[in-house]
Order: C-alpha cells, then structure tokens, then sequence
C-alpha cells in the first residue's frame, strides 16, 4: 500500500489541493497543522489529525489506520524532544508505523520495533531537506522524500 503523507502546511492550500492529482496514493493522511476547517473540501482526499495550530475540535487527535499505521500530529507526544512515548503508543496499539508532524523535520526512527516517520512540513522546513512529504510503501518497507516540487529527494529502506 502507498501512503502519501503530508503535515504542517499551514494554510497553505495550492500544494494540499494539488498532492492527490499529482502523486497517486492508495491512501492519504494529513498530519496536522492545516489550518483549515474540518470540514473544508480541500482535505476531502485526505483522512487528517489535528495539529496544535488547528482549531476544529471536530479532528481527532491521533487515529489508526488498519491496525498498523499510528498517526498524530505529535505535539501531545512531545517529539520535539524523544521519540519514545510516540513509539509506545504505537505498539501498544499493535501499530508497526507512527506517522507525526509538528517538527517540520523529515525524520525515519525505529524506536522498539515501531517505525517513527515525520514526512517534513510541506510549508516552512527545519531540516536539511527542503519542504517535504514522503510516500511510505508498505509492500516494499521504504519511505521515498519528496520536495514540494515533486521531485524524489531520498529513499529510505526500513530495516
């Protein structure tokens, strides 16, 4: 399965609406800090959580997507300092990935047997990558970078 994963835009809304058109993803998450209403048709391709700068409670704060894929924005986990309660929820809900945001750093961890990967901020990066999502394939275990020109930065095989 291809996941297309996308966070802290920011109320930028040309690359969220032009993500599902461009690159095919059996599925699409949104990890938070849109910006926009819950129910704003441009996230209506994308299954979404709610960041610490969205204000609709009517997102959740994390969900589960088939039993193994773990998404949050991260701020209630305190990634910007670890990893490990991320993980733990993870696997405590049985989950092999947790997705997060909020660090506008692209990141892939494997912190007890539980794959961390934050895709980036597609609106203002931290890291040495420029603005970022990334696609995670399921079938092959790898997560491939994207700028948000659509151009492949890195792939990253999960071990």
């Amino acid at each position: 399965m291809k996941v297309l994963i996308v966070s802290d835009n920011h109320n930028e809304r040309k690359i969220i609406e032009a993500l599902p058109k461009i690159m095919n993803a059996d599925l699409y998450l949104h990890l938070g800090d849109s910006e926009f209403s819950y129910d704003d048709d441009i996230l209506k391709s994308f299954h979404c959580v709610r960041g610490n700068t969205d204000f609709d409670m009517q997102f959740k704060d994390e969900d589960l997507f088939n039993g193994r894929i773990f998404f949050t924005h991260g701020h209630l986990y305190n990634v910007n300092s670890s990893r490990e309660m991320l993980a733990a929820k993870a696997k405590a809900l049985g989950a092999t990935y947790a997705l997060y945001g909020h660090t506008h750093v692209s990141k892939v961890e494997k912190i007890n047997d539980v794959y961390c990967i934050n895709p980036g901020s597609i609106q203002s990066s931290r890291s040495e990558y420029p603005e970022s999502y990334a696609i995670l394939d399921t079938d092959k275990n790898i997560v491939t970078y994207y700028s948000r020109k659509h151009q492949q930065i890195e792939t990253i095989e999960l071990k």
